[in-house]
């Protein structure tokens, strides 16, 4: 498998079994859920208080995302915050928006994917993309699913899909093991990232492991990127403007975290959704990843 800083081949199963994809999943392991394994806080301007969690897994559990939405055809508003909300949200979304595909219907795929995007406050421009589909978003989705597949993924095969922070939330609810990729995403997995490089002493990031970024809505107005990870020894790439290269990193991020919740041995893979749950505490992390406290112990 050739992994190169642009453009890479990507295989599931080399992937999975490269040295450094090895050597961070044992390192995140203790990190997973033991109290102070993992500290890490910021001030959250959206509710004026400062958030912290002290393991991956009480990240998760500090989940907060408002939101209000609508199931298309049942009219009611819903309203949340907690992980439970949203993922109980979703799943009304996610199985209305298969069946809507099953069934041909075009109008009812536009409002559950505008409706997903609503959810994830990400409704500008993404929404004109789904409206201007018009009757193509069943042959478009279709598509999607196809190619999308993570256990077949074949970025030869992929053709022109449209990639960004609206568009992953999307597909996360069509495709299995699909998570949603965001900045907060790869914001917090290069953290993570970083700590395991710094740790053994690693000259640089490996190819393997080196998860782009998406810009911070304010990095066009400060001097500092909350969403940038590195530091002048360990560099990420920003995925912000680039389709192709957030698609590749979203496919590797989904099956890596895969691989965290099946092949070790926390309080995620006791969950029901754990994958959902893991890629929702990434979330919180990487809110903003300029300030971090680094445990003491060392395993």
């Amino acid at each position: 498998m050739s992994f190169m800083r642009g453009e890479w081949s990507v295989n599931k199963s080399e992937f999975l079994s490269s040295e450094p994809v090895r050597l961070f999943i044992k390192w995140i392991e203790p990190r997973l859920d033991k109290p102070g394994s993992f500290m890490h806080k910021y001030y959250m301007k959206r509710f004026c208080v400062n958030w912290q969690c002290d393991s991956i897994y009480s990240a998760y559990e500090l989940y907060q995302w408002p939101f209000t939405g609508t199931v298309p055809g049942k009219g009611q508003a819903i309203s949340g915050i907690t992980f439970s909300d949203s993922y109980k949200f979703l799943d009304q979304l996610s199985k209305g928006l298969c069946q809507s595909i099953e069934k041909a219907d075009a109008e009812l795929s536009r409002q559950y994917s505008v409706e997903i995007l609503k959810w994830g406050g990400v409704s500008q421009r993404n929404r004109n993309r789904i409206i201007e589909f018009g009757d193509d978003i069943i042959d478009y989705y279709k598509h999607v699913i196809k190619v999308l597949d993570i256990d077949h993924f074949d970025a030869k095969k992929c053709g022109k899909v449209i990639m960004n922070s609206g568009f992953t939330k999307i597909y996360a609810q069509l495709i299995d093991d699909f998570i949603m990729y965001d900045g907060r995403v790869g914001a917090a997995l290069g953290l993570l990232i970083r700590q395991f490089c710094e740790d053994n002493g690693l000259n640089s990031v490996p190819d393997e492991v080196l998860f782009g970024y998406g810009t911070g809505r304010e990095a066009q107005t400060s001097a500092t990127d909350r969403r940038n990870p590195g530091n002048e020894k360990y560099k990420f790439p920003r995925i912000t403007g680039n389709p192709r290269k957030h698609l590749l990193h979203n496919v590797k991020a989904s099956w890596l975290l895969k691989q965290i919740i099946h092949g070790t041995e926390s309080r995620f893979s006791q969950l029901d959704n754990g994958l959902n749950a893991l890629q929702a505490a990434l979330f919180m992390i990487g809110y903003d990843v300029t300030i971090n406290l680094l445990s003491q112990e060392k395993y």
